[in-house]
């Protein structure tokens, strides 16, 4: 006998020819490709009903949640504000995070965390657990509960700052987390709640990657995390990122030195390098107008009078999907080639950081936007925006469900001086407060509420079938495009 989630399953996959809306993709190619998909979502959407089960959960009278909202509250006023505005005026690039992690884990060890410290090989990434009294917690024990925390800072010309409020994720995740934690030893309900401090969100390579790969998230039920925002918003259901699909790579051009007043025994690795950046601007008009390429030049020599003899060109490339992307490599890639046989030089190509898309739930996207307009929330946005993921490498998400928490916190955009003036002022403090409510509300009902727990796994395992068949109509949709020429004879 199939069980509701295998059923739900069938529906939904039992739809495939429903039409869909293509409002959840960017570009044309996109909603061509996910024109079925998109229906089995809607298909989906329709029978889990997330905007009327988030209206059950959160219009019911339910005093042990109203405490846990108060205690949540509560437990920022008094103790997470400061943490949070102290991390914000000590700010630390990343992998460079040690007062703010040496300070957060001695907090989470007061309050009966145990704490396993530069997890994955990374000094500053670390797993904290409490495990309730009623249960060993993972399989047999309940849920295993899982919060994200951040605390790097942006790099800036004047130095390191939080412009993008990173400062207050972890303080916020501990106010979900002990208000949670709280409940479960008064109910004895057996669960494990987990905090995963995740460093260098802003520097690649992706520390949340390298974590997954060793295993760090496994076994985790639920994931949730708060993030800066200047709207209060949710996305839709569907495959996204919050800055698109991204490639980092380095590209170190070798030659060979000599002075400048016998050059040609030289080989110019920085000429290389400015042929290559010349090349690249040459080649935009030959890709997609969403493709977005940055970069800089970080080394290019050591002295005016000696040719260079290496050079790195580190590169940011971007597009809203990930087989496109690979079809703009490529492009770059030969561009770096020909550079460097024009010059007479070598060049070696460096990946060091991936980003792609990441699953979406409308279960959790509209139980967040539910209370956040509940509980007060300013700048409300009610057109759902572009699946976005929870995290903004994609692949955890992929893997996990869950839902990023952004209630506005702050009146300027991210990685601006003034959301991080905003991170210390009250509509900073008022915001991060509502996401540490709404994290442990949303942990409380994934915990409490059968029917929405299994209607959340039952929404992401469909997803991920319908991911990898995404990627397929993808590559069919491009293969004119992206196909390589073939070599003339």
């Amino acid at each position: 006998m199939k069980t509701r989630s295998q059923a739900l399953t069938a529906l939904a996959l039992g739809s495939w020819l429903l039409a869909g809306s293509a409002r959840a993709q960017t570009t044309p190619t996109e909603r061509t490709a996910a024109g079925l998909v998109l229906g089995v979502i809607d298909s989906l959407q329709r029978s889990l009903a997330p905007a009327r089960n988030a209206e059950r959960l959160s219009r019911a009278r339910d005093p042990e949640r109203d405490r846990l909202l108060a205690r949540a509250g509560a437990l920022w006023d008094s103790e997470f504000q400061g943490l949070s505005d102290w991390i914000g005026r000590h700010p630390e690039v990343g992998w460079q995070e040690f007062r703010a992690v040496d300070t957060l884990l001695k907090v989470l060890r007061r309050n009966g965390f145990t704490v396993d410290s530069g997890v994955a090989g990374l000094a500053t990434a670390f797993v904290a657990t409490w495990v309730s009294p009623a249960g060993s917690g993972g399989e047999g024990g309940g849920p295993v509960l899982g919060l994200i925390g951040e605390y790097d800072a942006l790099r800036g010309t004047a130095g390191p700052f939080h412009g993008d409020q990173h400062n207050a994720q972890t303080p916020v995740a501990l106010a979900a987390a002990l208000a949670l934690k709280e409940f479960l030893i008064a109910r004895r309900i057996p669960a494990t709640i987990r905090l995963f401090g995740t460093p260098a969100e802003e520097v690649g390579p992706p520390a949340k990657s390298i974590m997954r790969d060793a295993g760090v998230f496994r076994g985790t039920s639920l994931l949730v995390r708060s993030h800066a925002s200047s709207q209060t918003a949710r996305a839709r259901a569907g495959f996204g990122s919050c800055c698109l699909n991204i490639n980092e790579v380095k590209y170190v051009f070798s030659g060979r030195p000599s002075h400048q007043l016998s050059s040609w025994n030289g080989r110019n690795a920085l000429e290389a390098a400015v042929h290559f950046f010349v090349a690249v601007d040459g080649l935009r008009s030959s890709l997609r107008p969403e493709t977005s390429i940055q970069g800089v030049i970080p080394e290019g020599g050591t002295a005016p009078n000696v040719v260079p003899d290496r050079a790195v060109v580190d590169y940011y490339i971007r597009y809203p999907d990930g087989v496109y992307l690979e079809h703009i490599q490529r492009m770059i890639d030969n561009a770096a080639r020909g550079a460097a046989l024009a010059t007479g030089t070598e060049v070696k190509l460096e990946p060091y950081g991936q980003y792609r898309d990441g699953i979406t739930t409308g279960m959790l996207e509209e139980l967040k936007f539910a209370y956040a307009r509940l509980l007060g929330a300013s700048r409300i946005v009610e057109e759902p925006q572009r699946p976005a993921g929870y995290e903004e490498t994609g692949g955890v998400a992929q893997d996990l469900p869950g839902v990023g928490v952004s209630v506005a916190s702050s009146t300027h955009p991210n990685h601006t001086m003034g959301m991080l003036d905003d991170a210390l002022a009250p509509v900073g403090h008022a915001g991060f407060r509502l996401d540490a409510q709404i994290m442990a509300v949303i942990l409380y009902h994934y915990l409490t509420d059968l029917p929405f727990r299994q209607a959340v796994d039952t929404e992401h395992a469909t997803m991920r079938i319908l991911y990898r068949q995404y990627q397929d109509n993808l590559r069919k949709a491009y293969t004119s495009e992206i196909e390589r020429p073939s070599t003339p004879p």
